[in-house]
């Protein structure tokens, strides 16, 4: 009968061997092929199954093995048999209830004399809890770090003393905001100013001197340039700190980033500016298609009675010719006669051209009047698109220059999309170099061809006005972003036409080549 002192060692050797999360085998080999397998009594604790079971399956470890790891340990294994140095592995099993355990796998080769393979021991230790824990932990770091780079708010203080500024202390997140470090702006007090956008210093330091007195400034919203280059648009909160007697001797600020806020606002301005300005081109559409009819019906009558007075002329000429024979020359209209007839002709002819290029004109006035679906599926002939516009702008053109040049390679294939807006492009870059050319003399061109190998067709404005500056260049395409402000400038037109450009799959970009600006639109070729 075992005594009390027996089954109290058994009682404590069982909650020993429950405790153990370690357990040793042994992989015999004999010309590095495995001939046997031994798993310590420990593996219950670690795989759920007891060392018979491991032994009497040779495959149930590998199959124990997470598919993703088993790789790593088919290499582990493969570097033992043949005499290897190991390093340490960790990776996942499949334990016999279903759970994945984390184990740590340590391996050492036994030689014989001849130094030849002949098994390897392992050490295998339950380390789920630590990776359970690093795997938390990492997590943990990663949802800090996106809450972190979340943050677009962050808190500085500027110290007073005599109403002067003699420290200021930048908190850590203003890396993301600015760019720069709290030790950047330590090492340089004056940065912070350096960073406000030129257009803002004066009202930010403004506000700041009045902090500086004691007056509490309200919020107010202001750019700076970030480390990187780019604008940000910043809000900045100010809370005075002040003394027993009232005196300052601190301010707190909240620097926010509200770029995105801005660029949304800038947008959403854009599109009611765009609204707008759709408005005013029907209004103004249904005005342009009433004015020309109103001229369109006179116009009729002085061709109609043009054609007539050509016919009378051409009847009436040999009268007077056989008259001036008889009795010599005289005065028609104080024209002398025969000596100037040609020019009571050139004078009817002229009377009838007119009336034909009033007849195209208002022609082109009522098509760019005409309702736009916006669709842009139809096929477009770039050739009339040119020409149409040409039409229209022509007043605006023969005041700016004598040298107009328009080059049209012959045979263009259509492209895909909207007449109406592209005629819209060519008369806004036909506008835009007019006003950019200094004196008559300045050349203006249109050159359209086809480049068959990339399958592109190019439309080029060219022009010899003064050029883009490189500082504007950068802003040209930006909604409500203009040089002709006092002029009546939106600042949408190219921003407008850049998008339609874009809406048809093609580029627009400028170039300046020997003297010359080139507005470049390139279109694919359906």
């Amino acid at each position: 009968m075992p005594s009390s002192t027996d089954s109290f060692s058994q009682t404590h050797y069982k909650l020993l061997l429950d405790s153990v999360t370690d357990y040793i085998y042994t992989v015999s080999i004999h010309n590095g092929e495995v001939t046997g397998t031994l798993h310590g009594p420990a593996c219950f604790n670690v795989t759920g199954f007891t060392s018979e079971e491991l032994e009497s399956d040779e495959d149930l470890w590998f199959t124990m093995v997470h598919d993703l790891d088993k790789k790593l340990v088919l290499d582990q294994a493969s570097s033992a048999r043949i005499g290897k140095a190991i390093r340490e592995l960790e990776h996942r099993i499949i334990h016999k209830d279903g759970s994945i355990k984390w184990v740590r796998n340590t391996i050492v080769v036994r030689f014989n004399e001849d130094n030849e393979v002949i098994a390897y021991d392992g050490l295998i230790r339950d380390i789920t809890d630590r990776k359970t824990a690093e795997l938390a932990l990492k997590e943990s770091e990663q949802r800090y770090k996106r809450l972190v780079d979340s943050v677009t708010d962050y808190i500085y203080t500027v110290h007073i003393c005599k109403g002067k500024a003699i420290k200021t202390e930048h908190g850590p997140i203003c890396l993301k905001v600015t760019g720069y470090t709290w030790k950047e702006y330590d090492n340089d007090p004056d940065l912070w100013h350096q960073m406000v956008h030129v257009d803002d210093k004066k009202e930010v330091i403004r506000i700041i001197n009045q902090a500086l007195k004691g007056e509490a400034p309200r919020p107010f919203e202001h750019r700076i340039i970030h480390k990187d280059g780019s604008i940000k648009w910043v809000r900045n909160t100010i809370v005075l700190r002040k003394d027993a007697s009232g005196m300052v001797y601190a301010y707190d600020g909240l620097i926010s980033d509200i770029t995105d806020r801005k660029r949304a606002e800038e947008l959403a301005e854009a599109q009611k500016i765009q609204l707008i300005q759709a408005e005013k081109m029907v209004t103004l559409g249904i005005l342009v298609s009433g004015v020309a009819h109103e001229i369109n019906n006179p116009n009729n009558f002085i061709m109609l009675n043009g054609s007539m007075l050509q016919k009378i002329w051409a009847e009436t000429e040999p009268i007077l010719n056989d008259y001036a024979q008889k009795y010599g020359s005289f005065y028609l209209a104080g024209l002398t006669y025969p000596e100037e007839k040609d020019q009571i002709q050139r004078l009817l002819d002229s009377v009838q051209g007119g009336g034909k290029r009033i007849q195209k004109i208002v022609t082109g006035l009522k098509d760019f009047a005409r309702f736009d679906t916006g669709e842009l599926h139809a096929g477009v002939k770039i050739s009339e698109v040119i020409n149409q516009a040409i039409l229209i702008a022509n007043n605006l053109i023969s005041k700016s220059t004598n040298r107009f040049i328009v080059e049209i390679e012959q045979d263009l294939p259509l492209i895909k999309g909207n007449f109406q807006k592209m005629e819209q492009v060519i008369i806004n870059l036909i506008t835009n170099s007019c006003q950019a050319l200094s004196d008559q003399s300045k050349l203006l061109k249109i050159k359209v061809f086809r480049e068959n190998q990339k399958n592109k067709l190019y439309i080029k404005v060219i022009d010899e006005g003064r050029g883009i500056p490189e500082d504007v260049k950068k802003h040209m395409f930006d909604p409500f972003f203009t040089t002709k402000r006092d002029t009546g400038g939106t600042g949408l037109g190219l921003s407008i036409s850049y998008a339609i450009i874009k809406d048809h799959a093609g580029d627009l970009y400028f170039e300046r080549i020997n003297h010359q600006t080139i507005a470049n639109i390139v279109l694919p070729i359906d």
